[in-house]
């Protein structure tokens, strides 16, 4: 999986950039009641804790997420400017 990710984003790169429809990837969608931990199946996915926490509807919105794989020292000093700190 890991040598996927790049090569997917090189390709939905090239599609968009001769202007054809990008690829048809597989999607997935998190449904479930309320504080059932939605958002934190998508963010253990991810790897990192990104949404807003609070009491009531906090994350009721669509999401979109697009993971890029990028070499480790890139990945941690975004990941730090991000948290508004340095690596």
């Amino acid at each position: 999986m890991e040598n996927l990710i790049p090569v997917v984003n090189k390709l939905q790169d090239v599609f968009a950039a001769i202007g054809q429809s990008p690829l048809d990837l597989p999607q997935m969608v998190v449904i479930g009641a309320q504080s059932s931990g939605k958002s934190s199946v998508l963010e253990n996915i991810v790897g990192r804790s990104f949404l807003p926490r609070g009491i009531g509807i906090v994350t009721r919105r669509p999401l979109v997420l697009q993971l890029v794989q990028q070499p480790a020292g890139q990945a941690a000093a975004a990941a730090a400017a991000a948290d508004g700190g340095a690596p």
